[in-house]
């Protein structure tokens, strides 16, 4: 029986976005989203099998807080009461970049933890339904497991789907990290608030329906200007929705806020660099492969940010060692 597995998945960044959740016990999202794969945002995660009754969970190097390890121990106990695995486990985990900052790092923290685990199972789990119970541990980790651009769909339950793989894509991102301390509310609290407060929420649910049309045939054409420009008045759409709510949620930085300024002066002067935000501070770029260098050279002298440094795209989830 194998005791141990280590698995490697990659945050994604979502073009159209994930937020918010149908009334669900399993985590459906009622919005549909698409998302790029990243190498620079990478999580691996080992799982092993321990004797005793209680779970133990590391991240990036330290015991985790009562929060992660409460969040892990119930993400266990789904796959126990699933009949998947049996048993207590020892979960070590981490993240080549911040952590619970905006920058999707459940995503692939999820994702990793769910490749782990699906080596350990009793049945062999097909990848359909490993990006199914991912997204019960984090939404946005279903579309970790296929990488590349992949897309998932609103709905009870589904499963995300890669449309590209991520040798085929002809841009990367550059993450533009600023200066912002952690979230005081996270993604998950943020829908609720937002869906039960938010004059917006409705009709945030049917612009990101509406993107989500408009983004698929896009991607199919791989045309940057239409792909970028629906991503950032997406990501907008959002923040609109966010700050509507009450209490309003506000996630930006005046970085981030200079940043979008910026963005629009360097695609005066030629830049095909479109700006995406997440529930954070941090900015994230779409550009060419061969413009990456500079975009990430233009927002790392923009007061404020910390680093900004590109990626190309990611693969899915995957083990990479047991024993």
């Amino acid at each position: 029986m194998i005791q141990a597995v280590s698995a490697r998945a990659y945050a994604n960044i979502a073009l159209v976005k994930y937020w918010g959740k149908r009334e669900s016990q399993i985590n459906s999202p009622a919005t549909p989203s698409i998302s790029l794969a990243l190498e620079a945002l990478r999580t691996e995660t080992r799982v092993e099998r321990v004797e005793g009754g209680s779970d133990h969970v590391m991240l990036d190097g330290s015991p985790a807080d009562d929060r992660t390890r409460t969040r892990i121990s119930a993400y266990l106990d789904l796959w126990r009461e699933l009949d998947l695995l049996e048993g207590a486990f020892s979960v070590t985990s981490a993240n080549s970049f911040p952590t619970a900052a905006g920058l999707a790092s459940s995503a692939s923290g999820f994702a990793a933890l769910a490749t782990a685990l699906a080596a350990l199972a009793k049945r062999k789990i097909n990848r359909r339904e490993l990006s199914r119970l991912a997204r019960r541990g984090s939404g946005s980790a279903a579309r970790s497991i296929p990488g590349g651009f992949a897309a998932l769909p609103a709905g009870e339950d589904p499963s995300a789907i890669r449309i590209c793989k991520p040798e085929q894509i002809p841009w990367g991102m550059v993450v533009a990290v600023v200066d912002a301390p952690l979230k005081e509310i996270g993604s998950t609290e943020g829908m609720t608030r937002s869906k039960l407060s938010s004059p917006y929420f409705n009709a945030w649910v049917r612009t990101a329906r509406h993107d989500y049309r408009k983004m698929r045939k896009a991607l199919c054409a791989f045309d940057l200007d239409q792909v970028g420009a629906i991503t950032e008045a997406n990501a907008f759409a959002m923040h609109a929705c966010m700050l509507a709510t009450r209490p309003s949620l506000v996630y930006w930085s005046r970085t981030t806020l200079d940043l979008v300024q910026k963005v629009r002066l360097w695609r005066v002067d030629g830049l095909h660099a479109y700006a995406t935000i997440d529930a954070g501070a941090h900015v994230v770029f779409l550009c060419p492969r061969e413009e990456m260098g500079e975009v990430a050279e233009l927002a790392g002298a923009v007061e404020g940010v910390r680093m900004a440094f590109p990626s190309l795209p990611a693969p899915g989830a995957r083990v990479i060692g047991w024993s």
